[in-house]
């Protein structure tokens, strides 16, 4: 039997897309608790994907619009993006088969983006101060980041 409380902690909605997979969190809220909200970023006992354990999380601040992270993509290290407050722009590319995808993610959307291996990232910060936390199955290990540059219609 399970919990009452495990609806928070389960997506309550998943897309699949080309590149990465997309969740949407329920937000716990209790009027004994007014103006404030509880949302579950991860639980081990419901992971996003299969082996994903989470080993290291930074959060990265953008202090205008435009600013971007990333350029790169990891042969073993999986990520979780999940915005705590903004809105990003991420850029996607397979390595391999060089298929691209473009993600919006938002935090008032209380989503939460899961990057494979292979595939190349760039996030770009559509907020000023914005924050987006990383949640990763490993450190930043040498001879797992490979700068890639995704073209695309912005300065890179």
């Amino acid at each position: 039997m399970s919990d009452p409380m495990d609806i928070y902690s389960k997506p309550i909605k998943t897309q699949n897309t080309k590149l990465g997979r997309l969740f949407w969190m329920q937000p716990r809220r209790k009027p004994e608790k007014p103006g404030r909200e509880l949302i579950v970023n991860f639980d081990d006992r419901f992971p996003f994907a299969n082996d994903f354990e989470v080993h290291f999380s930074y959060l990265v601040k953008f202090f205008e619009i435009g600013n971007f992270a990333g350029n790169h993509y990891h042969i073993k290290k999986q990520e979780l993006f999940i915005p705590v407050s903004g809105k990003f722009t991420v850029h996607l590319e397979n390595i391999e088969t060089k298929e691209k995808e473009t993600i919006k993610i938002d935090s008032e959307e209380r989503q939460i983006f899961y990057i494979q291996p292979k595939t190349a990232h760039k996030v770009v910060s559509e907020s000023a101060n914005a924050v987006l936390l990383v949640l990763a199955t490993s450190a930043n290990i040498d001879g797992d980041e490979f700068g890639y540059v995704i073209k695309s219609n912005e300065i890179n």
